[in-house]
C-alpha cells in the first residue's frame, strides 16, 4: 500500500515537473502576449489528467503517442497563431519528450513494451527535460511575432515527425538492442535540439529580412516626400523673388500716381514676404546655411552689417571647404568688429567668368602684430584670428587659390580669389 502511495506521488511529481517544463518550451516560441485565455493553467491540468489516464489505461505506445501530441496541440491551441506554427511547436516539444524518455527508460531498465515503468525514472526523465528547456532558454531569443513562411514549417516540422516515426520503430522492432536504441534516441535527441536552433535562426533571417524591406520603403517613402518638399520650396522661393520685382514695379507705378495708401500696403506686403533670419538665399545650401548662422550673430552685436553676394547656384564646393573659408572668416571678423566702436563688417561675394572673390572687411580695436606671416592682435583674447586665418589659408591654397591681407586705420581686410574649376 505504501508503494503504490510512493508511486502516484512520485507520478504526480513527475507529471507536475514535465508539465512545467513543456510551458518553459511553449514560452520560449509563442509569446504569452499571443494567448486567448487568461487561465492557461486548467488547459495543463486537463492535458495532464488525459495524458495519465491514457497511459494507465491501455499501457499501449501507439495510444500513448496519439495522446500526448493531442495534449500538445490543446495547450497551444488558445495562442493566436496560425495552425502550421502550432503543430510545429507541438511536435517539436513532444520529440524530445518522447526521446529523453526512451533514453532514460532504456537505459536503467529492461524496458518491456506495454508494460509500465517506474515512477522514480519518469522523474528523471522530467527533470532532464526541464534542464533542455532551461539550456534552450537562455541560448535562443527568438522573434516571437514573426511567423515562417510555410515551406520552412514544413521543413521544420518533418525533423520531429520523422525522429518519432525512427524511434518508435527502433523501440517496437529492436528493443533487445538495448545500446543500439540509445545512441541512435540520443542523435536523434541532438538533431532535434539543434532543429530548435535552427528554428531560432530563420525566424531571426526572416525577421531581419522582413526589417530591411520595411526600412528600404520607408527610406523610398521619405526621399520621395523630401523631393516633393524640395520642389515646394523651390517653387516658393521663386514665387517670393518674382513678387518682389513686381511689387518694385507696382511701388514705382503706384509712386506716380502719389496713392499714399496703396504704397503703404505694399510695403507691409513686402515686409510680411521677408523671412528676417534668412539675410542670404543663393541657392547653395552651404552658403546659405553658413552665413544665416553666422550673420544672426552680426544682426545682434554689431552697428553695420553690409552684405552684397552675387554667385550661381550649385556650385561644386563640399561642405568641409565652405565651413572652413566662409565660417572662420566670418566668425573672426563678427568677434573683431564686435570689440570695436564701430562694429562694422562687410561681406561681398562676387562670381564671374569662373572665378569667385571673397571679400570680408571688418573693424578691430586693438594693435595688429604680424610675425612669420601670421597675425596676431595685442589683446590676449584675438590672438585666435591669426590661428582661424591660417586655417583658411590652408584650404584656399590647397584648392589653388590666393588670399590677400591688409589692414589700416581700423580696418581689417581679407580677400579670397578661387577658381572654380579647382575647388574640389
Amino acid at each position: 500500500m505504501n508503494l503504490e502511495i510512493t508511486d502516484l506521488l512520485l507520478g504526480l511529481l513527475a507529471n507536475g515537473v514535465r508539465f512545467y517544463a513543456i510551458k518553459r518550451f511553449i514560452d520560449i516560441f509563442l509569446s504569452r502576449d499571443e494567448c486567448r485565455w487568461k487561465h492557461i493553467w486548467v488547459l495543463y491540468v486537463i492535458a495532464c489528467i488525459w495524458t495519465s489516464l491514457i497511459y494507465w489505461l491501455f499501457m499501449s505506445p501507439t495510444l500513448n503517442i496519439i495522446s500526448n501530441l493531442i495534449g500538445f496541440l490543446l495547450l497551444v491551441l488558445p495562442y493566436r497563431v496560425k495552425l502550421s506554427r502550432k503543430l510545429l511547436v507541438a511536435f517539436m516539444i513532444y520529440v524530445v519528450n518522447l526521446l529523453v524518455d526512451s533514453i532514460v527508460v532504456i537505459s536503467f531498465t529492461k524496458y518491456i513494451v506495454g508494460e509500465p515503468v517506474k515512477q522514480i525514472y519518469e522523474c528523471v526523465t522530467s527533470l532532464v527535460i526541464l534542464l533542455i528547456a532551461i539550456l534552450l532558454e537562455r541560448t535562443i531569443l527568438a522573434e516571437r511575432d514573426i511567423n515562417l513562411p510555410m515551406f520552412y514549417r514544413i521543413a521544420l516540422c518533418l525533423v520531429p515527425v520523422i525522429s518519432i516515426a525512427c524511434i518508435y520503430y527502433m523501440v517496437m522492432t529492436a528493443i533487445d538492442l538495448k545500446m543500439t536504441v540509445v545512441v541512435v534516441a540520443a542523435s536523434v535527441l541532438l538533431i532535434n535540439i539543434l532543429d530548435f536552433y535552427l528554428y531560432n535562426s530563420l525566424v531571426q533571417f526572416c525577421s531581419a529580412r522582413m526589417e530591411k524591406k520595411m526600412f528600404e520603403q520607408m527610406v523610398e517613402v521619405y526621399a520621395y516626400q523630401l523631393d516633393v518638399v524640395r520642389e515646394s520650396q523651390e517653387r516658393v522661393v521663386a514665387l517670393r523673388h518674382d513678387m518682389k520685382h513686381h511689387i518694385i514695379e507696382l511701388s514705382s507705378m503706384i509712386n506716380e500716381n502719389e496713392n499714399p495708401e496703396m504704397m503703404k500696403y505694399l510695403r507691409d506686403m513686402g515686409k510680411f514676404m521677408l523671412n528676417p533670419e534668412e539675410h542670404v538665399s543663393t541657392g547653395n545650401k552651404e552658403i546659405d546655411g553658413v552665413l544665416n548662422y553666422m550673420l544672426q550673430k552680426a544682426d545682434a552685436v554689431l552697428s553695420h552689417v553690409d552684405i552684397k553676394i552675387n554667385v550661381p547656384e550649385k556650385i561644386c564646393w563640399t561642405d568641409f571647404n565652405i565651413c572652413v573659408i566662409l565660417g572662420n572668416l566670418v566668425d573672426n571678423a563678427i568677434r573683431e568688429a564686435s570689440k570695436s566702436k564701430e562694429k562694422y563688417l562687410e561681406i561681398d561675394i562676387q562670381s564671374k567668368q569662373g572665378i569667385m572673390l571673397i571679400f570680408v572687411e571688418n573693424s578691430y580695436s586693438g594693435e595688429i602684430v604680424e610675425a612669420d606671416n601670421k597675425f596676431r592682435s595685442s589683446q590676449k583674447e584675438l590672438a585666435i584670428h591669426g590661428i582661424g586665418l591660417e586655417n583658411v589659408k590652408k584650404v584656399v591654397q590647397a584648392n589653388g587659390g590666393e588670399m590677400n591681407i591688409d589692414y589700416a586705420d581700423n580696418r581689417f581686410k581679407v580677400q579670397v580669389l578661387l577658381y572654380l574649376s579647382n575647388i574640389k
